[in-house]
């Protein structure tokens, strides 16, 4: 079954990710020609739409083209104008997926961190534990300066 795409979005998507039809086409596990076609004609198989869909991370319903409106920009003007300023699923899933590797990467810098702290021994952990202190109050003298001359 063939299903009517929007081809130039396709384009653009795969344009500002800087994907050469080469790289969307590995990515979405299918021929290089099927994507030439797809951008060619906006014709592609159910299993095509799905396969690009996932590379490129948007839903299948997004990349389809509605018979009833002409233009993308109609879709837009009849738009409230809270949707219109929405973000778009592709970059919030994006930038849900960045927040939530940014976060392991913290949880595992502080449990690695916290773990070769507990592994010192008593007399190293109160070096440490000095060296922060001094840091500390070295910067709180200036501040402490500063309020007491009028």
């Amino acid at each position: 079954m063939d299903v009517q795409v929007d081809a130039s979005f396709i384009r653009l998507e795969r344009e500002r990710r800087a994907w050469s039809q080469e790289h969307l086409a590995a990515a979405a596990a299918i021929g290089v020609r099927t994507i030439q076609r797809i951008e060619a004609t906006g014709v592609a198989s159910y299993e095509s739409v799905r396969a690009i869909s996932a590379a490129l991370e948007i839903p299948v319903s997004t990349l389809r083209r509605e018979n009833a409106s002409p233009t993308p920009s109609a879709d837009r003007a009849d738009m409230p104008v809270a949707d219109s300023l929405a973000v778009p699923r592709a970059s919030r899933s994006r930038s849900v997926l960045i927040a939530r590797w940014l976060g392991a990467a913290a949880a595992l810098a502080l449990f690695a961190g916290s773990s070769g702290f507990f592994l010192l021994k008593d007399y190293q952990k109160v070096r440490v534990l000095r060296t922060v202190e001094q840091w500390v109050t070295a910067a709180q003298p200036s501040t402490d300066a500063a309020r007491r001359t009028p």
